[in-house]
């Protein structure tokens, strides 16, 4: 599993004994709209039973997409908001968290087709120096080490100082600069290429690059090139605290005690996804996310040599199967069933994106409940979407 926090943020949340419970709430608008659903999809009841099995277990809501030869399926379980038990809904926005890493891949590829950008160029070639200044190895460290988490940059999501920021500063969050100095001049956790460690300093660095060899914003680019050609309307960013009132983002919740007790930490939550930019900070309709992956996956979005690059795997020393391409993770729920996508998660939630190539499945989870802290929905939710997982890998 591959987490942005470690337990010295559990630590350090349980410092706060001072705070009030649940002072992160938000509102949930109601939105209308369904998908084209298949009422007879197979997978239906199924998806059903296990959803609520789940929410039956103490997760808040859960929701999951299909597309699959039968058409799209959807199933809601739980609730949005607790508090008002407001339900979870087909045309809903929620936040992705990480899976925005392969969109910001995919950028990457684009770039590279457009010869703006070598993926085995050293990274000082295409950033300033005074990022590259503060940063070891940046001589040798290539974009692609960056796209595949081989670089050996330590992830600054979980460095005290970043942890400190978040409990004196909630809702006032670093930009992306002010996050990346966490690291500057700490060294490398191995040698470049060598090894493999899931790193959010990385997908930075490529924001900065896409930015600095296309004089776009990512944000631009991001629309140009990939939600505005396929129609991708119910995708955002940046995203405005109105859409996340107004367009039915969930409220989320976190154990903060390992005690098995939820708390509504919304509003934090919201701001830290602000700042995620290129690395986690698109927001969208489960049915979106399909649609670009599924446009990704045939040839749509790259060519099939971009595609075969980000399906190129590297392993990490102590994994027992391989961690991930260029921009994807690589699952086997089912032994000998190859299977890939991304997950993200955030203090308040998490989510999955998987294509099951064997069946020509895509499925999209999301589940307002953070599993970032040690404790009981640490494993509650990591539960759920493996069940989901290996169901449909059957």
């Amino acid at each position: 599993m591959k987490t942005q926090f470690q337990i010295l943020f559990l630590l350090l949340l349980m410092g706060l004994t001072a705070c009030q419970k649940d002072i992160y709430i938000e509102e949930v608008g109601a939105v209308s709209g369904d998908l084209p659903v298949n009422p007879n999809h197979p997978l239906h009841d199924s998806l059903i039973a296990i959803v609520q099995k789940n929410v039956g277990k103490g997760l808040p809501g859960m929701q999951v997409m299909v597309k699959s030869a039968d058409g799209w399926t959807v199933v809601n379980g739980g609730y949005a908001k607790i508090e008002d038990q407001t339900p979870w809904r087909d045309n809903a926005t929620a936040w992705l968290y990480s899976i925005t890493k392969t969109y910001t891949a995919t950028l990457m590829m684009k770039a590279k087709e457009r010869g703006l950008v070598n993926l085995d160029a050293p990274i000082n070639e295409y950033l300033s120096k005074d990022i590259t200044g503060n940063l070891p190895q940046s001589d040798r460290i290539t974009v692609r080490m960056l796209l595949n988490h081989s670089s050996g940059y330590v992830n600054f999501t979980i460095t005290p100082g970043y942890f400190l920021n978040e409990l004196n500063q909630p809702l006032n969050q670093p930009d992306l600069m002010e996050q990346l100095e966490f690291i500057f001049g700490k060294p490398l956790m191995f040698e470049p290429g060598t090894d493999f460690f899931y790193s959010n300093t990385n997908y930075l660095l490529l924001q900065f690059i896409l930015e600095h060899v296309t004089g776009k914003s990512w944000g631009e680019m991001l629309y140009a090139d990939i939600l505005l050609p396929l129609e991708l309307n119910q995708t955002l960013f940046p995203v405005t605290d109105d859409q996340v009132r107004k367009l039915g983002f969930p409220n989320y919740y976190f154990e903060r005690f390992e005690n098995g007790e939820l708390e509504n930490c919304s509003q934090w939550h919201n701001e830290i996804a602000h700042s995620l930019h290129g690395y986690g900070g698109i927001a969208a309709n489960g049915a979106d996310v399909i649609r670009f992956y599924e446009a990704l996956m045939t040839g749509q979005v790259v060519s099939q040599s971009s595609l075969d690059e980000m399906r190129q795997w590297v392993t990490g020393k102590e994994s027992t199967e391989p961690d991930y391409g260029l921009g994807l993770e690589y699952y086997e729920y089912i032994d000998g069933v190859p299977t890939y996508g991304h997950e993200g998660d955030n203090i308040g939630g998490t989510t999955q994106i998987l294509y099951i190539p064997s069946k020509q499945i895509y499925v999209f989870i999301s589940i307002n409940a953070g599993r970032q802290l040690y404790g009981q929905y640490l494993f509650k939710t990591s539960d759920a979407k493996i069940e989901v997982c290996r169901f449909l890998s059957k």
